[in-house]
């Protein structure tokens, strides 16, 4: 759990978008996994005094309250954690409910969840328990693995998934889904909506990729129904297909792929074609139209 490049980036995109971290609270105490280049090339760009941080001992973690704070105007820099062992503000296990009544519901200008709830079981309370602390007009921030990360939690995470929570009908502004390629500090891939190219939107590629969120909280919330992933809540899914007709006659395609097997061809060409997508798929890019390429130093640079 900590603050990346990327991360850093986002809090700094969303500060130009308005955001304000008064009151802001991390789901883990959040480290700081910058490079110290990373740090300064940051800091020219948005114009930002040096970094003051308190002394530690050779290999602690640096932890993110000093950033928060100087950076980006936080008066309150809070964390919550199911152990004590990197001493955060709160100790709760995000697999149960936020107990209620509690000084911190509805409290926070800004929840970040960098890289926590991949490692939480029950990830549908994780979440509501982050919404839950959020105030309304606050924001909600989570960066989790999205592709090649197999191992690295319990959960690799869709956008699909955050398409559809944070819905307007559901009390939220979704302000931007971007995917960031870890080999890759410089550029965003901003994600398209499943509902609005009326298409699923897939990624297979070769290097790993985080998921970057960011929406504002318009209201309270109550109990909102399970979200049904977008092509399975169209008209045709809902009420029920048409009439199947006669079974079809196969096509001069599946007549070919009949023939290979049966000549004991096709797992070697299929094998093939995997290797051959593999180097396709070995570059930073990802496809257009799905994903539109952002310069991430472009969008955060401060005009002098």
């Amino acid at each position: 759990m900590g603050i990346d490049i990327h991360n850093l980036n986002l809090l700094a995109h969303a500060q130009d978008l308005g955001v304000r971290y008064e009151r802001t609270l991390a789901i883990g105490r959040q480290a700081l996994f910058i490079e110290p280049f990373e740090l300064e090339d940051h800091r020219r760009l948005r114009g930002l005094p040096p970094l003051a941080e308190p002394a530690r001992a050779a290999g602690a973690p640096r932890y993110f309250e000093p950033l928060m704070q100087q950076w980006l105007g936080a008066r309150e820099a809070e964390s919550v954690d199911a152990s004590s062992y990197e001493q955060a503000t709160h100790l709760h296990d995000m697999n149960l409910p936020w107990p209620e009544p509690s000084a911190q519901r509805g409290a926070y200008d800004a929840v970040l969840d960098f890289g926590c709830l991949e490692h939480v079981f029950n990830f549908p309370v994780a979440w509501r328990n982050v919404v839950d602390l959020c105030k309304v007009g606050g924001h909600v921030f989570h960066s989790l693995p999205a592709n090649n990360l197999s191992g690295h939690g319990f959960y690799q995470f869709s956008p699909e998934l955050f398409f559809n929570l944070y819905r307007r009908e559901n009390g939220f502004e979704l302000l931007g889904v971007w995917f960031a390629v870890k080999g890759d500090r410089r550029h965003w891939w901003k994600v398209a909506n499943p509902m609005d190219v009326k298409r699923r939107v897939n990624l297979c590629n070769s290097h790993e990729v985080y998921m970057l969120v960011l929406a504002r909280k318009l209201q309270d919330i109550g109990p909102l129904p399970a979200p049904q992933q977008s092509d399975y809540a169209q008209d045709e899914w809902v009420k029920g297909p048409s009439a199947a007709g006669a079974a079809a006659a196969p096509t001069t395609r599946q007549r070919f792929v009949r023939q290979l097997a049966e000549w004991g061809l096709i797992d070697a060409l299929r094998a093939g074609r995997e290797r051959l997508r593999a180097m396709q798929r070995a570059g930073l890019s990802l496809p257009e139209p799905d994903y539109q390429q952002v310069d991430v130093h472009a969008l955060i640079r401060k005009s002098r």
